[in-house]
């Protein structure tokens, strides 16, 4: 158990850099969390594979009315089928090398990005709900993987198209979803008589 801790301490200290360009002076960072990579390619190559069905279905469904259709016409939605995966492939890659998630002593964190690097923010006196949602592919896996949502003022959780700030694909959603909720109480409190 001490070693699992300092494991994750030293994880702390050399991901932390990656987060320095938004940190404010006093600002610590308590946690970094990397997603599980298994969980975050299956859901990408997922999404590829819907995207490819109907590819399959305009590709192909003119050519069956046609009597004789020559082979090489198959070729080019094969081909665009192909090239989807791939390109998942590539850029599920680039973005599972980017994506962090963080906690500071007064904000949550999130670094992503394919082309650059992105950074999205919360302040957790404004959090105003946690949700942790373990789907289907998430049990399927059995990795011990889920999404847990945050919800504040600017980002309410009403509509199940919230995509706000969402620590997903993250191992063991239960207990990082115990721990982010008391952090946020601890640092509700302490800014409780701030305006």
């Amino acid at each position: 158990m001490a070693e699992e801790k300092l494991t994750e301490q030293s994880k702390n200290i050399q991901y932390a850099e990656l987060f320095d360009n938004v940190l404010d002076k006093n600002e610590q960072i308590l946690r970094v969390i990397k997603p599980n990579k298994l969980k975050l390619f299956v859901y990408w190559f997922l999404s590829a594979f819907w995207i490819n069905v109907w590819i399959a279905i305009v590709g192909i469904l003119p050519f069956c009315f046609e009597e004789v259709i020559p082979w090489e016409y198959f070729l080019i939605p094969v081909g665009v089928i192909v090239l989807v995966f791939i390109c998942t492939g590539i850029f599920a890659a680039i973005y599972y090398k980017n994506n962090y998630f963080a906690y500071t002593n007064s904000r949550i964190l999130i670094r992503s990005g394919i082309i650059g690097i992105d950074f999205k923010s919360l302040d957790m006196r404004y959090v105003g709900a946690l949700n942790v949602k373990v789907g289907f592919v998430d049990k399927v896996l059995k990795q011990e993987t889920g999404t847990i949502t945050f919800g504040s003022m600017s980002s309410p959780m009403a509509t199940s198209k919230a995509v706000g700030y969402n620590f997903s694909h993250v191992e063991k959603p239960y207990e990082l979803y115990k721990e982010m909720k008391q952090i946020v109480e601890e640092v509700k409190e302490k800014y409780k008589n701030v305006i």
